[in-house]
């Protein structure tokens, strides 16, 4: 049961931070595009652009548009230090974004007007996600609540009759893994439910 939780509770605890940065980052990035176009239609280059917005922009979209400054300035190609960032920061708007600035590069299109496009875009989309969310909150917590029933439970009968699920915590050859099975099982069922209120948009 012990292998299990070390096994499932690091992984979801970097999982949640991991989902938490994009997230953080997807919400800025309006804004940064805003501040980029803005660059752009005051004279600015690309990279002079990337730099003001790594010098005025709230993490973490601060710290990633600086690693994409430094990258160029050693000698990395522009195109590579932004697929570096889509490695970092995978994200579909992000992914739009950088695509646009390649293909920007090589036909020399006027990319202050494309990136005000994709701003609008991405605005609509957050605000669409934002919707969604609220109409899946319902079942999120329900999953978050018949996924909690069991240990809650657990902890009532225990406070209930104390010593009335000793055997099972007492018991390595049946009582442990009935309890690392069914924490697994719950840990499924949680992310079965998340899976399925995650609608796509």
């Amino acid at each position: 049961a012990m292998g299990l939780i070390g096994f499932f509770v690091p992984r979801f605890l970097v999982g949640r931070a991991i989902n938490k940065r994009l997230r953080e980052f997807e919400s800025q990035l309006p804004d940064t595009l805003g501040l980029w176009v803005n660059g752009l239609r005051s004279g600015y280059s690309v990279l002079q652009a990337i730099e003001a917005i790594s010098q005025d922009s709230p993490e973490p979209t601060k710290t990633e548009f600086q690693r994409v400054v430094k990258e160029v300035q050693i000698g990395i190609d522009m195109d590579d230090a932004f697929g570096h960032l889509l490695e970092r920061i995978q994200s579909e708007d992000l992914d739009l974004v950088v695509t646009a600035v390649s293909i920007s590069r090589d036909t020399g299109g006027n990319l202050a007007e494309i990136l005000d496009v994709i701003t609008h875009t991405i605005r609509e989309r957050i605000k669409l996600k934002g919707e969604v969310r609220v109409l899946t909150s319902q079942g999120r917590y329900t999953g978050y609540l018949i996924s909690g029933l069991p240990i809650a439970l657990t902890l009532l009968l225990q406070v209930i009759s104390p010593g009335f699920m000793n055997p099972m915590f007492e018991s390595r050859e049946c009582g442990w893994p009935m309890l690392g099975v069914g924490l697994a099982l719950i840990g499924i069922g949680g992310a079965l439910i998340s899976r399925i209120v995650d609608i796509e948009v």
